[in-house]
């Protein structure tokens, strides 16, 4: 290094040296060992040292950028900055280690560390962007392989639900049809009236399950869009309601839209599926001759739709997992078939349309009846787009 060091004992005696030291005094570096610091220096330099280097060195331990002169080689004084600091000796001071630096050097000097340190921070900062960039593609890649993971977890779940939920109204449809076809003739009409209607059930069935599967797909992969356009939704729901009643006889419907409802942003037949979905489950989980009520009301500068029935209810509580997709309760599952995906579709539905959807039970003592529900935000007025 350009600066000449000195690791000097307690009293202030040369303990070694190195060349660059050895060559600003003009000896030898084994040559200084033994020798007093104070020896180095020249007149004055040993003045300034008595009076300012070795009081601070009792009192401080340290000086810092002090000005002294070396006895050079050649008799010539040599300036110096003089850097020192005490050791860590316990109890007692283990000597002081002293930077020696010629004045006319300190400059080159300066700009050399001043390199260095530049040259340090670059690689420092090339590092951590390193370190940045390769937590960054460990991100990555863990998020694909969670993707993947649950794209092949979704393929399995889907083809055996698919599978398992096409077939009954594939086969009801076609064994109705092929039976009909070979005996039609000389079948009573009220038994072909009700083969026709399983045909037209099971069709129905088929033509929800297909409706469910095609925004399912869009969601999964991404790319489910909604219109949103000024919407009638009283007007919607009126006709969901009026298409379940004529295929679920065995229950009541009843029906109150308030007068006056805000137009809503979303899409007619996206809505329309949500609300059939959710008549249709009401249907299916809440015992024959009992109530499905349907309500749409102004709410929050938006309007709320709710179907409630009579059904057995939630139980003690919402399941959290209640709008997952493929989830089904215990219950469920022991009292009907289904897929456990049209609720997953209608909450993808409605907060495509900005809006939420909720279930609760309608008894908060026994957990009997449910409430399915969404809603969805006005339609901004002209003057406010």
């Amino acid at each position: 290094m350009p600066g000449g060091v000195l690791v000097l004992d307690a009293d202030l005696r040369v303990r070694d040296a190195n060349a660059a030291m050895a060559a600003m005094v003009g000896a030898a570096a084994e040559s200084l060992v033994g020798r007093s610091f104070e020896a180095l220096l020249t007149t004055p330099g040993r003045l300034l040292f008595q009076t300012h280097v070795y009081p601070a060195l009792l009192t401080e331990g340290r000086v810092e950028e002090m000005f002294l002169t070396l006895a050079g080689g050649d008799g010539e004084p040599v300036p110096i900055l003089l850097n020192v600091e005490r050791g860590s000796g316990d109890p007692e001071p283990d000597g002081y280690v002293a930077l020696a630096v010629r004045i006319r050097a300190r400059s080159r000097w300066e700009q050399e560390l001043l390199a260095a340190t530049r040259a340090l921070e670059a690689e420092r900062v090339a590092s951590r962007k390193l370190a940045d960039d390769l937590e960054a593609a460990a991100r990555d890649l863990r998020s694909r392989h969670a993707d993947e993971a649950r794209s092949r977890e979704f393929r399995d779940a889907f083809v055996g639900v698919v599978s398992h939920e096409l077939r009954t109204p594939i086969t009801t449809i076609f064994g109705m049809s092929h039976v009909l076809r070979g005996r039609h003739a000389t079948m009573d009409p009220e038994a072909v009236s009700a083969r026709l209607d399983d045909i037209a059930t099971e069709a129905d069935r088929l033509r929800r399950l297909t409706e469910d599967l095609l925004v399912l797909s869009r969601a999964e992969a991404g790319r489910l869009e909604v219109a949103f356009e000024p919407l009638v939704i009283g007007h919607v729901v009126r006709g969901a309601v009026r298409d379940e009643e004529s295929r679920a006889a065995g229950h009541r419907f009843e029906l109150v839209v308030e007068p006056m409802l805000p137009l809503v942003q979303g899409e007619a037949t996206y809505v329309e599926q949500v609300v059939r979905n959710f008549l249709s489950n009401a249907v299916k989980y809440s015992p024959g001759g009992t109530t499905i009520r349907t309500t749409a009301t102004p709410e929050d500068g938006g309007v709320a739709v709710r179907v409630v029935d009579e059904g057995p209810g939630l139980g003690d509580g919402v399941p959290e997992e209640l709008w997952d997709l493929f989830y089904r309760t215990k219950r469920a599952i022991k009292q009907t078939a289904g897929a456990g995906i049209g609720l997953f579709v209608s909450k993808a539905l409605i907060e495509a349309m900005a809006g939420r959807v909720w279930a609760r039970a309608v008894d908060e003592v026994d957990g009997s009846g449910a409430e399915f529900a969404f809603w969805l935000p006005g339609a901004a007025a002209p003057d406010e787009e």
